[in-house]
């Protein structure tokens, strides 16, 4: 017997003296015998109470048996390994009799439970499924997923065969817990054939961060089973810098150092990669490694400008005031999530959303979001709503809406759509099409005007210019648009034409789309009359087999904008830019004198009538909760600001260049002191002098270390600084970041603070601590070890786990497995039985209580009248 709460037993007597004082005091005038039978119910309830309260337990010994099969099925052991493993495991169960109750757990990078533990299990290791992921060996998972498995009131032991090779988690540290369970692990150390191969075990930069102009060491180890040559190479953010011939000898291990000077402050990832080993070869997936490298210094900007030639201006004018800026093209944005989180700011000036793609915007939204960096939009042709960003992840971190809706200036529009729907557009071309023509339709008002012609051989009016009344006309009518026919372009336009002339609209415009090579004749002269009748003509080429030229030449005669895609998911962007441009108005071109609206830190020591006019701009809406301390004459936002997640986002309608602010370049001394103050307080801050970040590797936790000074001399103390975690793939180094945690840390020491956790998937990992408004980053790569065929199985480790849980290391399959069970008890909870008595004695109770009452409804039950016994003797007498 045991008992959970013994101590309560003492209430047992002191409780029944109570109820017995209490009964001798009662004044209920019931007979000496119906209270003696009432003072013991109620003592017996009591004495039932307090035995539930105390929670008695019947400890029964048991004999049952119970193992169970932690099988390694990673890619180590191979073919040739695993049915080794089946044949020992048929093996040892065969020997275990039908009594013992027997599973088997499926052990690789994640594990699988094939069969919970019964008596009788026959498991056919040919028809089992495989593991999910068998790239890697995590035997610590295997093990606990056994030990959670196991059925109640019998020995537990779990027979682990394996190789012995891990990639990820601790075979100990699994021991140690299964030892504190009472569980025995043994082990049998099998492997699979020996492989040639050669991997590369790791890429180690000298160190984790280093300024810039600095040489930071990267050193690679690289181990062979076979003696051969072949080629290392390195890559440095994705672009291959050095490769180096490498030969291998079988048995040892080479080692090759590489030297890089990045020159710019970035997060630097590099990549090294064996190749060129051919067939002897067996396992490539173990032939790369990650190193990342934080390379600090002046605060640095990429600046996407899509006008190369006007860059000069800005670069320029920054460099005199320390700030350096990174020029690209749209092309030369970084494609990765690590690349972009290098800079402080990141300013696009005039370059259209169509060339930057959706990836690419939705990294910077990342990047601006999660890691705190800033974005500053400039106008331009190419910029905010007319150039082609509207509903897209650029637009809503924006402080401003792209649709400039002004119904007090609106006129109404009439925007008819043509559309090839030949042979050549059968599938995706088609459909992406449909939807572009649904999105623009969409960025018209009711009032305005919507036709859509589609075109082969011959024309066919799918919508008839019609009022926009939201898009369900248009999704109606393009639902049964198939593909089919040859290419005549013509016919649609005389038709749209003939819509457009139809309506009274101040804006009329005609969009052409083909990606073949169109028949007839008399284009230009169609779009020169078009022109001329106030109807502009804006031309979509679709691959290289459109008739380019041709369309060039339209939207020349049309007065609009000739595009060219090779990308038919481009369509939407193109379809919604050019209507902007052309129906939205968003686009003034004429002098103004900016105008102050409200004091701001980017216009510090900034006098707005000493500014010269800007000459043009793009049209905008203020978003709720924007600053906008610029406007224009017009009241439309000239300069907008705000926070966007944990970073900045600016705004500035008009451009820094030659076009719209040909005035401020040309010897305005203020246009440097003015874009510096606004590029500072957009960019994410320097990383702070008094907060350092450390990450250390140790074991299976990455540990995150900050030190914090409150100033030169003294460090900071119970201050709060947190942590998040981002993370990357390593097979997908391009995708955005995933969000992992916010971790709070604990001071351990003076101005020192600390935190763990523990890296799940392989990949890199951008860390950013923060205290209050200072913040710093760093990256950390997770590889856990590849799998490797050596044919050899590594004993020590499983030794030492059967060891720690006084198990048998196994030989061989056909050692006899000891297996103990007599020692092992089972708890049978009494509290439940002796509630359920309480209950029965508490209804008795009740019953000796309201005697009187029980007769009665048994007389009235049965109509039957019960004499007492004492009036029954008087009536005898």
């Amino acid at each position: 017997m045991d008992w959970q709460r013994p101590h309560l037993l003492f209430l047992i007597f002191p409780v029944i003296a109570a109820l017995a004082w209490a009964a001798r005091r009662s004044l209920h005038p019931m007979s000496p015998r119906r209270k003696q039978i009432l003072l013991g119910l109620r003592c017996g309830l009591a004495t039932l109470l307090i035995l539930a309260l105390a929670s008695p337990a019947w400890v029964q010994r048991s004999r049952r048996q119970s193992v169970v099969f932690v099988l390694d099925h990673s890619q180590s052991l191979g073919e040739r390994g695993w049915q080794r493993v089946g044949e020992a495991f048929r093996e040892i169960d065969n020997k275990l009799g039908p009594t013992v109750e027997t599973g088997v757990v499926l052990a690789a990078r994640e594990s699988l439970l094939v069969a919970a533990p019964r008596p009788g299990m026959r498991v056919d290791l040919d028809r089992i499924p495989r593991p999910p992921d068998p790239s890697g060996t995590n035997l610590a998972k295997g093990v606990s997923l056994a030990a959670a498995v196991f059925p109640a009131g019998s020995s537990r032991h779990i027979v682990l065969i394996s190789d012995g090779e891990e990639t990820e988690g601790s075979l100990e540290e699994a021991a140690r817990e299964a030892a504190v369970q009472g569980i025995r692990l043994h082990t049998l150390p099998l492997a699979g054939d020996l492989k040639s191969d050669v991997r590369l075990i790791r890429l180690s930069p000298s160190q984790p961060s280093i300024s810039e102009g600095a040489t930071v060491a990267l050193e690679v180890a690289v181990q062979s089973s076979f003696t051969g040559k072949g080629i290392l190479r390195l890559f440095e953010n994705g672009i291959e810098v050095e490769r180096q011939d490498l030969t291998v000898e079988a048995g040892a291990l080479t080692m090759h150092r590489f030297q890089r000077s990045p020159e710019k402050r970035n997060i630097y990832h590099y990549r090294a990669v064996l190749e060129g080993f051919g067939p002897q070869d067996a396992l490539v997936e173990n032939n790369e490694a990650l190193a990342v490298v934080d390379v600090r210094g002046q605060p640095l900007m990429l600046y996407v400008e899509g006008e190369t030639g006007e860059a000069r201006f800005l670069v320029d004018a920054m460099a005199k005031e320390g700030i350096r800026l990174d020029a690209r093209s749209a092309s030369g944005i970084p494609a990765q999530a690590l690349e972009i989180a290098g800079y402080d700011a990141i300013i696009f000036s005039g370059v259209p959303a169509r060339e930057i793609g959706e990836a690419r915007m939705t990294a910077i939204r990342d990047y601006v979001e999660k890691l705190g960096g800033g974005f500053l939009m400039i106008g331009g042709p190419n910029s905010f709503g007319a150039g082609g960003y509207y509903r897209t992840p650029v637009e809503e971190m924006l402080p401003v809406k792209l649709r400039g809706q002004d119904h007090e200036e609106h006129q109404g529009s009439a925007l008819a759509l043509v559309i090839d729907r030949s042979g050549s557009m059968a599938g995706t071309k088609l459909e992406l099409t449909k939807s572009a023509a649904i999105a623009t339709a969409q960025l018209l008002d009711d009032e305005d005007y919507i036709a859509v012609y589609a075109f082969d051989s011959s024309a066919h009016p799918v919508l008839p210019i019609t009022r926009v009344s939201g898009a369900g006309d248009v999704i109606g009518q393009l639902t049964g648009l198939s593909s089919g026919g040859g290419t005549n372009a013509f016919p649609a336009m005389v038709m749209a034409r003939q819509a457009l002339t139809s309506v009274k609209s101040k804006v009329k415009h005609m969009i052409v789309l083909t990606d073949g090579q169109t028949a007839g004749q008399g284009y230009t002269t169609l779009a020169n009359e078009c022109q001329a009748e106030g109807i502009t003509i804006s031309t979509v080429a679709i691959g290289s087999g459109a008739q380019i030229s041709l369309l060039q030449a339209i939207a020349a005669a049309g007065g609009g904008k000739s595009y060219v895609t090779m990308d038919p998911s481009a369509i939407t962007r193109i379809f919604t830019e050019d209507t902007l441009m052309h129906t939205g108005r968003l686009i003034r071109e004429e002098p103004f004198q900016p105008r102050l609206a409200e004091d701001h830190p980017m216009l510090r020591n900034w006098k707005v009538e000493a500014a010269p006019p800007l000459l043009g701009y793009v049209r905008t809406n203020p978003k709720p909760g924007a600053q906008i301390p610029l406007l224009t004459e017009s009241g439309d936002p000239l300069l907008a600001h705000w926070r966007f997640g944990a970073g900045k986002v600016t705004a500035f309608s008009s451009d820094c260049k030659s076009r719209w602010a040909a005035l401020w370049v040309n010897g305005w001394e203020g246009y440097s002191r003015l874009w510096a103050q606004i590029l500072r307080e957009t960019a994410r801050p320097p990383q702070n002098r008094n907060l350092d970040l450390r990450l250390e590797p140790e074991g299976n936790e990455l540990h995150l270390k900050v030190d914090l000074l409150a100033d030169a001399g003294n460090r900071l103390n119970n201050a709060e600084v947190e942590a998040e975690v981002y993370f990357v793939p390593a097979n997908s180094l391009g995708a955005g970041l995933r969000n992992l945690a916010t971790i709070r840390l604990e001071q351990e020491g003076p101005g020192a603070y600390e935190a763990s956790f523990r890296p799940d998937e392989p990949g890199v990992y951008l860390v950013r601590a923060r205290h209050g408004a200072s913040q710093v980053s760093a990256g950390h790569v997770h590889e856990p070890a590849a799998e490797v065929s050596t044919g050899q199985a590594v004993r020590e480790v499983l030794e030492q786990a059967a060891r720690l849980t006084g198990g048998q290391a196994l030989k061989t399959a056909s050692d006899p497995l000891e297996l103990g069970g007599s020692g092992v008890s089972r708890h049978v909870d009494l509290w439940p039985h002796l509630l359920t008595a309480f209950f029965a004695l508490f209804l008795l109770d009740i019953l000796v209580r309201r005697w009187e009452n029980a007769l009665g409804l048994f007389e009235f039950a049965t109509g039957r009248t019960i004499t007492p016994p004492s009036q029954g003797s008087a009536a005898r007498r």
